[in-house]
Formats: C-alpha cells, sequence, structure tokens
C-alpha cells in the first residue's frame, strides 16, 4: 500500500506490522472506521464520539480507505489465510 497522500490524522504504526494506517495515536485502523460507518451505518459524528476521535480525523480515515480498499482487503486476507494456517480458527462445528 503505497500512501502518496500527506495525512495529518493517520499514521504508520510499525510495531502492528501492517502497510494500513491508524489514526495517530490510537489503535484504531482506518478499515475499523469504515467498518464503523458502512457496516455498522453509524453516522461520522457517532463515531467520532464513540472512538473519541476528531470528526477530522474521522473523514480522513474514510478518505484513504477509498483511496487504498483494494490493497487493505488484500492484507486482510494474507492475514487471514496466515492465521487460518495456524490453526486460529480450529475447526468448525456444524
Amino acid at each position: 500500500m503505497a500512501t502518496k497522500a500527506i495525512y495529518q490524522y493517520l499514521e504508520n504504526r510499525s510495531d502492528k506490522h501492517s502497510q494500513e494506517l491508524f489514526v495517530r495515536g490510537t489503535g484504531v485502523r482506518a478499515s475499523t472506521v469504515w467498518h464503523d460507518r458502512y457496516v455498522s451505518r453509524r453516522t461520522p459524528e457517532e463515531i467520532s464520539m464513540d472512538r473519541d476521535l476528531s470528526l477530522e480525523a474521522v473523514y480522513e480515515a474514510l478518505s484513504f480507505c477509498l483511496e487504498n480498499w483494494e490493497a487493505i482487503c488484500e492484507e486482510k486476507e494474507l492475514e487471514r489465510e496466515r492465521i487460518e494456517s495456524l490453526g486460529f480458527f480450529g475447526e468448525q462445528i456444524d
């Protein structure tokens, strides 16, 4: 995920071993904000309040995800495959 833009509220977290950006000073991934918005159907204002983030940081995270969605999904799929190969999910019970 090559980040060309300069972000005011997002940063790379080398300790997280991810190319995805996080809201600066938090452990909140940009994709978590995206999930809150489009899966949980929270408004940006609700996300801002619930996660104690500035509204500007919420909008910047959403913008980052929009610009980098394909790369974010690829990274998440690789991580899912890695933890699945370690037996993290265990056997499925029907």
